[in-house]
């Protein structure tokens, strides 16, 4: 691990120039595309023009594609190829309005600005009756729609009748003019579900009138979620508002046209250094492939090498060597996270690799029997390799790759980096926020016939310490959430726990769940075979997960700084072993010397999730707490000689008894403190200020 404080000083092969990172904004200019959004947008142009309104075309491609981009080249084609008819173009950014009470409002502002700027071009009476019967929609919108969850609607028929009057008067006009008028909708799948159908009911129920087409660019993927916590069936809702949906091509295969495109949009004479673009070409069959990550990809490459070096000034590493390191390392964490982990510190599947490079089959069998890792580990290693062999085989032929193999101390050094130091810059200072001040004494919970209150602490004999009789909760580490807790630096004090927090800051206890499942989704369904689903870790009784050990320190400061009386901590290893063990170091589990899966939440009871506390009393320790094993692994403050915590208890997605046995000389994991999963949480303790 790097020593930022204690550096040798040696002769240095490094150099390092001014970074220049590349902005990820969309493109509206033939010279800057090298990714065909011209030829496609000349025939979606061709599409609007020649098909007779009402009309709407959907642009879907998932986040960072370039549908803006596209939109741009698709407006641009349109206005300068009106094949003679009066037009009016309106670009509409949903996602700006997203905190209005009434987006149908803010879609007809928009229009009517629009209208405004282009009143030169056409006949003034024209152009002002338009105004004037828009405007009259807007009243009558204003006065008459009602802000629900499933939609709009109109309260009397009285309503219906006038808005039907008015958008007839408008219909007969713009047709009378052969005028048409061609609204873009931009960032519609980052509203909320209410918006977008209030969005695609204005498309669908009032603005579907001669005269109008609206082209519409979202993720396909995420509109149809969101509309499927409104809707019974959204896709055939969707199908219903979208008469022409147009797919955004994979860019498999142009990583080079990619990156043609990327530093031309930057107006950069600079050239990709040679390991990033070795790197980048390895995986250029990848099917999710876009602008947006490959920019994302770059400058954290270039960032984290160019701050490595200035950290090590001394070092043997030449500027390719570091470049090389970093590119195989930044890949891995973006794509094979728990590869990355596991492979780290292996000499074993290390060398494996490096023979598997050479083949063009991957056997399963030689992974059980000859890499040394616990099973559960095996397993995720048959997974990655069977569905990622080729592009794996891809990434280590490269001599980046096999640089990376052969190096165990660079890999790990630049692995130790990521994980705590992608940013290596003091936050700024922030003010204090005012603190959600909460009771400790607070009223219990009822839990079926018993009484939980999940603050509740447990005074642990002959020690001067207490220790929370549960987990902590998801409704208790809300509290710190809702205080400003990440925004407080207070409560973030050392400098890996700053730089962590600078990438992510929460608001609240959805976008923590939320970030969980984007990033654990696909593996948790490939070893579950089941969805993974927020409802399941969310309840406020439930622990709190995918906390890292940055965040339980934080918490742990917020309640020492609101109470008077106690000061808060994580407990130690040692400490932990001594409250499941109630000082006994013979026993094995909390309640004796012999397993029972019925005593904790464990992977043999297949529930596949975290439970609600108190529900298996008797797990519970001598001392009365609950939860020792089972449930959530849990974060100690001790170190292991790499610096990164024990983890004790066991969770409910292990099954084998040992993974449970609790003394000091019986299973141990650990893990870096900034590490994340849906199975680990924390315990508090307290001792008297």
């Amino acid at each position: 691990m790097l020593h930022y404080k204690k550096r040798k000083r040696m002769l240095t092969n490094t150099t390092y120039k001014k970074m220049n990172m590349i902005n990820d904004y969309a493109i509206d200019k033939i010279k800057y595309d090298f990714l065909d959004f011209d030829i496609y947008a000349q025939a979606l142009s061709e599409s609007l023009l020649n098909t007779q309104s009402p009309f709407s075309l959907g642009i879907y491609g998932e986040w960072g594609k370039g549908k803006t981009s596209l939109l741009n080249f698709l407006i641009n084609e349109i206005n300068s190829n009106k094949n003679g008819k009066k037009l009016v173009t309106v670009y509409y950014d949903s996602w700006k309005y997203r905190k209005e009470n009434n987006l149908l409002i803010d879609l007809i502002n928009t229009i009517e600005k629009e209208f405004q700027l282009q009143r030169l071009k056409f006949d003034d009476s024209l152009i002002i009756n338009i105004l004037d019967l828009l405007s009259y929609i807007k009243l009558t919108a204003l006065n008459s729609t009602c802000d629900n969850n499933n939609g709009i609607y109109f309260e009397n028929e009285e309503h219906i009748f006038q808005v039907y009057e008015v958008l007839k008067n408008l219909e007969n006009t713009l047709f009378d003019e052969d005028f048409l008028i061609i609204v873009f909708i931009d960032n519609l799948d980052k509203c909320s579900s209410k918006d977008v159908i209030n969005i695609l009911d204005s498309i669908n129920q009032i603005f579907r009138i001669k005269g109008f087409s609206f082209v519409i660019a979202s993720d396909i993927d995420t509109l149809e979620y969101k509309l499927s916590k409104k809707l019974i069936n959204s896709k055939e809702y969707l199908n219903r508002v979208i008469n022409l949906p147009f797919y955004l091509p994979s860019f498999n295969g142009k990583i080079n046209d990619l990156l043609e495109n990327i530093y031309l949009r930057n107006n950069s004479d600079e050239s990709l250094e040679q390991p990033i673009k070795n790197i980048l070409n390895s995986i250029s069959s990848l099917e999710l492939l876009s602008p947006r990550l490959i920019i994302r990809l770059i400058n954290r490459i270039k960032l984290c090498s160019n701050i490595y070096m200035k950290l090590n000034p001394n070092t043997q590493l030449s500027n390719e060597n570091i470049l090389s390191l970093f590119s195989i390392s930044c890949i891995l964490e973006e794509f094979f996270r728990e590869l990355h982990s596991i492979l780290i510190k292996n000499n074993s599947l290390s060398k494996f690799i490096i023979k598997l490079v050479q083949r063009e089959e991957f056997y399963k069998d030689e992974i059980l029997s000859n890499i040394n890792v616990i099973d559960i580990d095996k397993e995720v290693l048959i997974n990655i390799f069977e569905d990622n062999f080729n592009l794996l085989k891809m990434i280590f032929s490269t001599e980046e790759g096999k640089y990376w193999l052969e190096n165990r101390a660079y890999r790990i050094s630049t692995y130790e980096f990521l994980k705590s130091n992608n940013s290596y810059v003091e936050s700024e200072k922030i003010d204090s926020l005012p603190l959600y001040k909460t009771d400790f004494s607070e009223n219990a919970i009822s839990f079926g016939e018993k009484e939980i209150n999940p603050k509740e602490f447990i005074k642990i004999p002959n020690k001067e310490y207490e220790v929370s009789k549960y987990v902590i909760t998801n409704c208790w580490f809300e509290e710190f959430i809702l205080s400003g807790g990440y925004e407080n630096s207070n409560y973030w004090t050392d400098v890996p726990s700053k730089i962590w927090l600078m990438n992510n800051k929460i608001s609240s206890l959805d976008e923590k769940y939320d970030f969980m499942i984007n990033k654990e989704s696909i593996y948790f369904k490939k070893k579950f075979n089941q969805e993974l689903l927020k409802d399941n870790f969310n309840s406020p009784l439930q622990p709190i997960v995918y906390i890292t050990y940055y965040e339980a320190v934080a918490f742990c400061r917020y309640l020492t700084d609101l109470d008077n009386e106690y000061e808060y901590s994580i407990p130690t290893k040692e400490q932990w072993e001594y409250i499941a063990n109630a000082g006994d170091r013979t026993r094995f589990y909390p309640w004796g010397n012999i397993w029972d899966n019925n005593y904790c939440n464990n992977a043999t009871n297949q529930l596949n999730k975290t439970t609600q506390i108190g529900l298996f009393p008797q797990g519970d320790s001598t001392f009365g707490v609950s939860d020792m094993v089972g449930n959530v692994w849990v974060w100690t403050s001790t170190l292991d000689n790499n610096d990164y915590n024990y983890l004790k208890g066991g969770s409910w997605s292990f099954s084998e008894s040992s993974y449970f046995k609790i003394s000091n000389s019986q299973m141990n994991f650990y893990n870096n403190p900034s590490y994340q999963h849906y199975d680990i949480g924390f315990l508090c303790i307290r001792k008297k200020k």
